[in-house]
């Protein structure tokens, strides 16, 4: 299939105007991406690199297997469409978004594509992604066996197994990417709620897979369920009682794919997928759905890190934070967690927490949103971010720091992205709360509990989807 060459240049996240409500698809009509030499999928949504030749779709009739004679126009100049026959390729400028609508001879309305262009050229970046396999990891998440690495498909651990065999890694309440040894059945090579490295004593026994598939009809596809249980559930690292973890993360073994399927002593490390804070550039992009009736606390709930290791490590260096506020106002936040200072009157006092962005959380209940974020690991480091609610395209929260920005307190700039001593940092996607009140004396208080998080029933999912590292190549 012959696809249309496209050279394009644009300032870094072009804006886009806001738009309508996603109408439902007419009935018996889809939009199909091109796949060649492969099985064609229908799509809502797309990611796509600014030096693509072009992404290829087209609108079938499932009935009766006929293309529908089309026009197709977009609300963007950064997002563009060309008609080649019954097909259309569709192309982008850096960092823009919009959305690309199909319309029959008659001018009918025949269906809508939402799409987004990555910032950066395909050839500028190592990339590393995740999502969903059912093909080579099957899962069952009836299956209740303990985790054997030479049988895991069909079972529960077949979406753990997929996680590590992309270079990525997680913590769950029933599982470590590095697998101890189950203490309560005397040996073996598996994990489960029953581990005594894993119980803990407020939470008993159970067992429930957390990191699971669900297809997303909003989506078109399969995509990451993270479930947690507010009854049973506890922090498997440490195997604390007040607060509860179910993240996927990278690590400092993180590898793009050329380079992980090496053996280890030919890597290269140059193209690790984790910064050692020498000035390494990544760009993080990932979707995510927070269920309608999500529950947060005026404890913390956070749904995404950047978590350092090595000396000050105790706390992320950022974090989207779902919270309720003293006042009952219910925000997702942006924090930054550092040594800054910022002006109270006339003054410059230190603070540790700053909030660059808080928006009401009631924008992202239920909704599907895409975030993508750059970040500098340096110090001072540089971050964007921006983050969309995708039925309308509706920018939910945007925020970008450059050093040159800003000044602080004797003239050393505050924002550090990555802290002296630290030895690497990382990326973690998921749930990590707090489920107990805390003392007066700042210790968690096992009689009073987050009584918000009962509300939740048995369980609480958020969905995962499209994850993506990007590292910029020197």
């Amino acid at each position: 299939m012959k696809l249309i060459v496209c050279v394009i240049f644009l300032a870094l996240f072009a804006g886009c105007p806001q738009l309508d409500q996603m109408e439902e698809a007419r009935p018996g009509l889809r939009i199909m991406q091109a796949v060649q030499g492969g099985t064609d999928f229908e799509v809502r949504l797309v990611d796509i690199d600014p030096d693509m030749d072009g992404l290829i779709v087209y609108i079938e009739n499932p009935e009766t297997d006929a293309m529908i004679p089309a026009r197709a126009s977009s609300n963007s100049a950064a997002v563009m469409v060309t008609r080649e026959g019954d097909e259309f390729c569709i192309t982008g400028l850096p960092g823009g978004m919009g959305i690309v609508t199909f319309t029959n001879t008659a001018g009918t309305r025949v269906g809508e594509l939402r799409v987004f262009v990555r910032n950066w050229k395909r050839s500028e970046v190592f990339r590393n992604t995740l999502e969903p396999d059912l093909e080579n990891y099957p899962f069952d998440e009836n299956d209740r066996s303990l985790y054997d690495p030479a049988n895991y498909k069909n079972t529960r651990w077949a979406v753990y197994r997929l996680i590590t065999d992309r270079g990525f890694h997680y913590e769950a309440p029933d599982g470590l990417s590095s697998r101890t040894a189950d203490t309560r059945t005397g040996g073996g090579n598996g994990t489960v709620h029953g581990d005594r490295v894993l119980e803990t004593p407020n939470r008993p026994r159970h067992d429930e897979p957390h990191i699971l598939y669900h297809y997303d009809d909003f989506l078109r596809k399969n995509v990451f369920a993270f479930a947690m249980h507010f009854e049973y559930d506890g922090d498997m690292v440490g195997g604390y009682d007040d607060r509860q973890r179910l993240e996927l993360k990278t690590m400092d073994n993180t590898w793009p794919p050329a380079e992980f399927e090496k053996p280890a002593a030919e890597r290269n490390p140059e193209n690790r997928m984790y910064s050692n804070g020498n000035g390494d550039t990544f760009t993080h992009r990932w979707k995510f759905k927070l269920p309608e009736d999500f529950r947060v606390s005026t404890e913390f709930t956070h749904i995404f890190q950047l978590k350092p290791e090595g000396a000050d490590n105790g706390n992320p260096t950022m974090t989207l934070t779902a919270r309720k506020r003293s006042n009952n106002e219910e925000v997702m936040q942006l924090i930054y967690r550092g040594q800054i200072r910022e002006m109270i009157g006339d003054r410059e006092v230190p603070s540790v927490n700053w909030y660059p962005r808080e928006v009401p959380l009631q924008a992202f209940r239920g909704e599907w949103v895409r975030v993508e974020q750059t970040v500098t690991y340096d110090s001072p480091g540089a971050f964007r971010i921006k983050v969309v609610r995708i039925r309308d395209m509706q920018v939910l929260l945007e925020w970008e720091y450059f050093p040159e920005e800003y000044n602080s307190f004797r003239n050393e700039d505050p924002f550090v992205m990555f802290r002296p001593g630290n030895t690497y940092i990382r990326a973690k996607f998921g749930f990590y709360r707090r489920i107990m009140h805390m003392t007066p004396f700042g210790l968690p208080d096992p009689n009073n509990p987050v009584l918000e998080y009962l509300d939740e029933g048995d369980e609480v999912r958020i969905l995962y989807a499209d994850l993506e590292m990007d590292k910029w190549k020197n």
